[in-house]
C-alpha cells in the first residue's frame, strides 16, 4: 500500500491522476472524524474526468494510517497536509476538508495562501465551548464500549433525508473502521480547537452547508461565512443532506465544486 512518511507518522494515501496526463489543478482532500480517504473517492472520480488531480489521504490515527500515541492539534493536520503537498511536489492546490477537516481549511486558508489557493469547506465545525461536552461524553463512550456504538447510531443520526441505505452502510462501515484510540484522538482535536482566524482568509472559499445537519449545523456554517475576510466567498446550502454530503450526494458535490473553481479562474 502506498505509505508517505511525515516525521514519525505514515500517511495512507492515493494519488490520483486524469488519465491522459493534462492536470488543470491538483486537489487535496482531508476527511472528518470517523472517516477514511475513501469518503471521497466518489467525489475525485468526478473531478479526475474533468481533468483533475486529486490527492486523498487517510489522517493520522485514521483509516489506514496508523495512530501515533501523540496527540494531534489542528495546527499540526494542517502541517501533514503541507508535508503530503511536498513530499509529492505539488507547489500549489486547492484543499477540501470535511467536518473536521474544515476547521483544518479554513486555519490553512488563513496561514498557508502561499501553497493553498482556494478552500472547499464541507460540512466545517466552527470551533465553539459547546462542543466540548459532546465530545467529552463521545470520548469516555468510545474508551467504555469501542466504535461499535458509534457505528450503530451515527449511519441513522448525522445523515439527511437524500441518504440511501447503501451510504448508510458505508458510514458505518468507515466509523468499525477506525482504531478507537486514534478516533478518540481526533475528538480531542476539536475539543481543543481554537477559532481560526477567518477574517486573515484571502483566498476564495466555498462552503457547503447541509440543512438538515446536526453535527456542523448551518447557523455556525453562515456565522463562518460572515467572518471569512475574502470577497470570493460562495455558501451553498444542500437541500436534504446531513453531515455526511459526498456519501449522501456526491454528484451534486462535484458540480457545486466544478462550478466555484469555473467562477474563480
Amino acid at each position: 500500500m502506498p505509505f508517505l512518511r511525515l516525521g514519525y507518522k505514515r500517511i495512507h494515501y492515493a494519488d490520483l491522476k486524469p488519465e491522459d496526463g493534462n492536470v488543470r489543478e491538483t486537489f487535496i482532500f482531508m476527511h472528518g472524524l470517523g472517516s477514511s480517504q475513501d469518503y471521497y473517492h466518489a467525489v475525485a472520480q468526478g473531478l479526475l474526468a474533468s481533468g483533475f488531480r486529486c490527492l486523498i489521504f487517510d489522517n493520522t490515527g485514521a483509516g489506514r494510517s496508523p495512530y501515533t500515541f501523540v496527540e494531534q492539534s489542528v495546527e499540526t493536520l494542517g502541517d501533514d497536509v503541507i508535508g503530503i503537498l511536498d513530499a509529492l511536489e505539488v507547489s500549489k492546490a486547492v484543499f477540501v476538508g470535511h467536518s473536521m477537516g474544515g476547521i483544518v481549511g479554513a486555519h490553512l486558508a488563513a496561514e498557508r495562501s502561499d501553497q493553498i489557493v482556494a478552500a472547499v469547506l464541507i460540512g466545517p465545525v466552527y470551533p465553539s465551548e459547546a462542543m466540548v461536552p459532546i465530545f467529552e461524553k463521545r470520548i469516555a463512550g468510545v474508551e467504555k464500549d469501542g466504535m461499535q456504538p458509534m457505528a450503530d447510531s451515527i449511519p441513522q443520526a448525522a445523515v439527511g433525508k437524500k441518504a440511501s441505505p447503501l451510504a448508510k452502510a458505508f458510514i458505518r462501515e468507515l466509523l468499525l473502521g477506525q482504531d478507537p484510540a486514534g478516533y478518540v484522538s481526533n475528538c480531542r482535536v476539536i475539543v481543543n480547537a481554537k477559532k481560526p482566524n477567518y477574517s486573515k482568509i484571502s483566498i476564495p472559499v466555498l462552503i457547503l452547508a447541509g440543512d438538515e445537519d446536526k453535527s456542523a449545523p448551518l447557523e455556525g456554517c453562515k456565522k463562518m461565512f460572515e467572518e471569512i475576510g475574502t470577497s470570493e466567498k460562495k455558501l451553498e446550502i444542500m437541500q436534504g443532506v446531513g453531515h455526511w454530503h459526498c456519501l449522501e450526494a456526491f454528484d451534486e458535490v462535484v458540480r457545486l465544486i466544478q462550478a466555484f473553481y469555473h467562477k474563480i479562474q
